[in-house]
């Protein structure tokens, strides 16, 4: 054993959960902020504003990470520079574009009556806060590929100070939402400036480095990111089903006790950031059936900790409802139970798809995205025909059911024949 190696990884892992640790607090004290000082219809909209950004998140880390991770680590530090400064340029050109278009179509909607006075500044808000945290996103990811976490966590405290001061002062006005997703895109805008800084001091980048790297990423990238926009469907696309099947105020309830449960990314989406690196290296220096032995201990681990949070959190349920949201919702007892159990298996699919990520089955987590999906939402409209606002964490449940279980029959398969046994005995 390396004292000092472990060490050090164990002050990386730390700074991880740390960092989104930060950024779950801070969502969650916005969330709350929302919840006790404005209306249902304000929060509600704000929810599908969030969500669709974290849609966008999703979708630029799937595209740019894999192929930045898998393709940065072999390099020296000329090629990390032209690699780094090339992906930079490229992806900048594209958001550009898209957000120039999407910007404009926008506003012409407003115009001809499309989009109100409430719903037209929201969509325009939420345009420009999306294409200033994806900015903000890619230099966190090459920071997290450097393992250079602390600065990471640095920009984190900016971002998440801006937010909530932010959010503050946009409860009290007309339009809270909207003002919120200003705030979020000026928060994102300061600190994805502080995190290029932080990265150029580390590794300075070449602008015209790596000519044509999106298109030479982009077949294996595009399955990922199809997956991920496939997986989002089933994991946040429901409150787009309630809201069009039920109310904005469907998504109010929705949103509100799923917030309770945000908490339990802490340490899954904390340590997110470091898993992709950590499982190739594993990968590279100890095979996969190591990678996977490892995987699967991570994702015990956190689902443990997840088991007793739930506890915690049910036996307190009522004071939380009547002090801490100071709201009550119908089925909020129900709600919580199906939430808890979804998250309970999400936690355990976000360590264990890590190997299949590492080595680019892209293909087959499409198709089991795509899967999982439609299943999902069948059982969520279904659910919302006969249960209510109940039928919407029903359907996410059964999505991550079928997630996980295909990805460690995938993983299974992957592994070669003669440790496939043994890997599944340890992490049963």
């Amino acid at each position: 054993m390396n004292p000092r190696k472990h060490l050090a990884f164990a002050t990386m892992l730390g700074s991880a959960v740390l960092s989104q640790a930060l950024l779950s607090a801070a969502s969650l004290l916005v969330g709350l902020l929302l919840i006790r000082h404005t209306s249902d219809l304000q929060y509600g909209s704000y929810i599908l504003a969030s969500s669709a950004v974290l849609l966008l998140i999703s979708l630029h880390g799937s595209f740019i990470n894999p192929a930045l991770v898998n393709r940065l680590t072999p390099l020296q530090a000329e090629g990390r520079g032209a690699l780094v400064g090339g992906l930079f340029r490229e992806q900048l050109r594209g958001l550009l574009i898209n957000t120039l278009l999407a910007f404009g179509i926008s506003a012409f909607l407003w115009y001809v009556g499309v989009l109100d006075a409430h719903s037209g500044p929201l969509v325009l808000a939420t345009i420009a806060a999306g294409f200033a945290i994806l900015q903000r996103n890619y230099f966190r990811m090459v920071l997290a590929a450097y393992r250079r976490q602390h600065d990471v966590l640095l920009t984190d405290i900016c971002y998440a100070v801006l937010l909530l001061i932010g959010t503050l002062l946009a409860v009290k006005m007309s339009l809270p939402a909207t003002a919120t997703m200003i705030v979020m895109g000026l928060a994102a805008g300061v600190s994805g400036w502080l995190a290029a800084r932080a990265l150029w001091r580390q590794q300075p980048w070449d602008f015209r480095g790596a000519p044509g790297i999106l298109r030479s990423i982009a077949p294996l990238a595009a399955l990922s990111t199809v997956g991920a926009a496939i997986h989002w469907t089933f994991s946040q696309g429901y409150m787009y089903v309630a809201a069009g099947m039920l109310d904005v105020t469907a998504v109010a309830a929705l949103a509100a006790t799923r917030l309770l449960m945000m908490p339990v990314n802490l340490l899954s989406s904390g340590i997110a950031s470091l898993m992709l690196p950590l499982t190739a290296g594993w990968l590279q220096k100890e095979g996969s059936a190591f990678a996977f032995r490892r995987l699967g201990i991570f994702a015990a681990g956190i689902a443990f900790i997840a088991l007793c949070y739930f506890a915690v959190l049910w036996f307190t349920r009522d004071w939380i409802f009547a002090s801490v949201l100071k709201k009550q919702f119908a089925d909020s007892d129900r709600l919580l139970a199906l939430w808890s159990v979804a998250f309970l298996i999400m936690v355990v699919r976000d360590q264990l798809i890590y190997l299949l990520v590492a080595v680019e089955r892209f293909r087959q987590l499409t198709s089991l995205a795509l899967g999982s999906a439609v299943l999902s939402l069948f059982a969520g409209y279904v659910g919302m025909t006969q249960f209510g606002v109940l039928g919407a964490p029903l359907g996410v449940l059964v999505g991550e059911v079928i997630s996980v279980t295909g990805i460690v029959i995938l993983s299974l398969r992957f592994i070669s024949p003669s440790t496939r046994a043994s890997v599944a005995t340890e992490v049963s």
